[in-house]
Protein backbone atom coordinates (compact mmCIF):
# COMPACT_ATOMS: atom_id res chain seq x y z
CA UNK A 1 0.00 0.00 0.00
CA UNK A 2 1.34 3.24 -0.96
CA UNK A 3 1.03 6.48 0.77
CA UNK A 4 1.74 10.08 -0.18
CA UNK A 5 5.45 11.65 0.04
CA UNK A 6 4.33 14.15 2.49
CA UNK A 7 3.08 10.81 5.04
CA UNK A 8 6.35 9.46 3.66
CA UNK A 9 7.57 11.84 4.90
CA UNK A 10 6.07 12.19 8.44
CA UNK A 11 7.16 8.45 8.93
CA UNK A 12 10.11 8.01 8.10
CA UNK A 13 10.96 11.38 9.99
CA UNK A 14 9.47 9.48 13.32
CA UNK A 15 10.93 6.17 12.68
CA UNK A 16 14.15 7.25 11.90
CA UNK A 17 14.11 9.50 15.77
CA UNK A 18 12.90 6.77 17.38
CA UNK A 19 15.67 4.65 15.90
CA UNK A 20 17.95 7.18 17.02
CA UNK A 21 16.67 7.57 20.74
CA UNK A 22 16.83 3.83 21.39
CA UNK A 23 20.10 3.43 20.04
CA UNK A 24 21.85 6.41 22.14
CA UNK A 25 19.81 5.19 25.14
CA UNK A 26 20.61 1.59 24.80
CA UNK A 27 24.41 2.15 23.68
CA UNK A 28 25.92 0.54 26.85
CA UNK A 29 23.41 -2.63 26.24
CA UNK A 30 24.60 -2.77 22.80
CA UNK A 31 27.89 -2.87 23.12
CA UNK A 32 28.13 -5.78 25.61
CA UNK A 33 28.92 -8.10 23.40
CA UNK A 34 30.54 -8.17 19.95
CA UNK A 35 27.54 -9.46 18.26
CA UNK A 36 25.35 -6.89 19.49
CA UNK A 37 28.25 -4.38 18.32
CA UNK A 38 27.54 -5.57 14.66
CA UNK A 39 23.61 -5.75 14.98
CA UNK A 40 24.07 -2.23 15.72
CA UNK A 41 25.49 -1.94 12.94
CA UNK A 42 22.59 -3.05 10.45
CA UNK A 43 20.35 -0.92 12.64
CA UNK A 44 22.86 2.01 11.85
CA UNK A 45 22.37 0.78 8.18
CA UNK A 46 18.13 0.97 8.73
CA UNK A 47 18.25 4.45 10.02
CA UNK A 48 20.36 5.12 7.05
CA UNK A 49 17.55 4.21 5.00
CA UNK A 50 14.71 6.20 7.10
CA UNK A 51 17.20 9.08 6.94
CA UNK A 52 17.34 8.96 3.35
CA UNK A 53 13.93 8.58 2.81
CA UNK A 54 13.14 11.31 5.12
CA UNK A 55 15.31 13.67 3.32
CA UNK A 56 14.34 12.87 -0.16
CA UNK A 57 10.39 13.16 -0.06
CA UNK A 58 11.81 16.15 2.08
CA UNK A 59 13.27 18.00 -0.68
CA UNK A 60 10.50 15.86 -3.35
CA UNK A 61 8.10 18.41 -1.20
CA UNK A 62 9.72 21.41 -1.60
CA UNK A 63 11.26 21.21 -5.41
CA UNK A 64 8.26 19.09 -6.96
CA UNK A 65 7.48 15.84 -8.23
CA UNK A 66 10.23 15.73 -10.93
CA UNK A 67 13.33 15.68 -8.42
CA UNK A 68 15.78 12.80 -7.86
CA UNK A 69 18.15 12.59 -4.80
CA UNK A 70 21.88 12.95 -5.76
CA UNK A 71 24.93 12.24 -4.14
CA UNK A 72 25.17 15.75 -2.46
CA UNK A 73 23.20 16.57 -0.02
CA UNK A 74 20.75 13.51 0.29
CA UNK A 75 23.08 10.66 0.60
CA UNK A 76 26.32 12.16 1.90
CA UNK A 77 23.84 13.52 4.89
CA UNK A 78 22.37 10.67 5.28
CA UNK A 79 25.46 8.64 5.54
CA UNK A 80 27.44 10.95 7.71
CA UNK A 81 24.13 11.34 10.55
CA UNK A 82 24.47 7.34 10.44
CA UNK A 83 28.38 7.14 10.71
CA UNK A 84 28.46 10.00 13.39
CA UNK A 85 25.34 7.95 15.41
CA UNK A 86 27.15 4.94 15.32
CA UNK A 87 30.48 6.38 16.45
CA UNK A 88 28.95 7.59 19.17
CA UNK A 89 27.82 4.20 20.58
CA UNK A 90 30.65 2.20 19.25
CA UNK A 91 33.92 2.53 16.70
CA UNK A 92 33.04 -1.47 15.03
CA UNK A 93 29.53 -0.24 14.89
CA UNK A 94 30.50 2.95 12.81
CA UNK A 95 32.39 0.33 10.61
CA UNK A 96 29.59 -2.03 9.74
CA UNK A 97 27.28 0.61 9.68
CA UNK A 98 28.79 1.89 6.85
CA UNK A 99 29.49 -1.58 4.93
CA UNK A 100 25.53 -2.34 6.06
CA UNK A 101 24.27 1.36 4.88
CA UNK A 102 26.49 0.88 1.20
CA UNK A 103 25.01 -2.30 0.64
CA UNK A 104 21.35 -0.84 1.05
CA UNK A 105 22.36 1.85 -0.95
CA UNK A 106 23.39 -0.32 -4.08
CA UNK A 107 20.28 -2.59 -3.54
CA UNK A 108 18.00 0.72 -3.47
CA UNK A 109 19.17 2.41 -6.45
CA UNK A 110 19.28 -1.09 -7.78
CA UNK A 111 15.44 -0.96 -7.36
CA UNK A 112 15.26 2.19 -8.62
CA UNK A 113 16.65 1.64 -11.92
CA UNK A 114 14.54 -1.52 -12.47
CA UNK A 115 11.29 0.62 -11.06
CA UNK A 116 12.06 3.91 -13.13
CA UNK A 117 14.45 3.56 -15.37
CA UNK A 118 12.82 4.28 -18.60
CA UNK A 119 15.61 4.58 -21.38
CA UNK A 120 15.09 4.23 -24.70
CA UNK A 121 18.07 2.67 -25.48
CA UNK A 122 16.97 -0.61 -23.76
CA UNK A 123 13.33 -0.89 -25.44
CA UNK A 124 14.29 -0.57 -29.28
CA UNK A 125 17.04 -2.83 -30.50
CA UNK A 126 20.31 -1.51 -31.84
CA UNK A 127 20.31 -2.35 -35.83
CA UNK A 128 24.05 -1.98 -37.20
CA UNK A 129 23.76 -1.09 -40.68
CA UNK A 130 26.81 -2.65 -42.81
CA UNK A 131 27.90 -1.22 -45.86
CA UNK A 132 30.47 -3.02 -47.80
CA UNK A 133 33.72 -0.86 -49.01
CA UNK A 134 34.61 -1.37 -52.67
Amino acid sequence: MAVSTGMSFLISTLLALSLFSVMQLNSKWLTSSSVLVISTGFLGSVLFTLSLTAVSNLMTLLLGEGYQASLFPEIILSLMFTFFTCVSIHRVCATTGLLFSLFALYNIYNVSQKTYNTSSLLKQPIVQNKKKKH
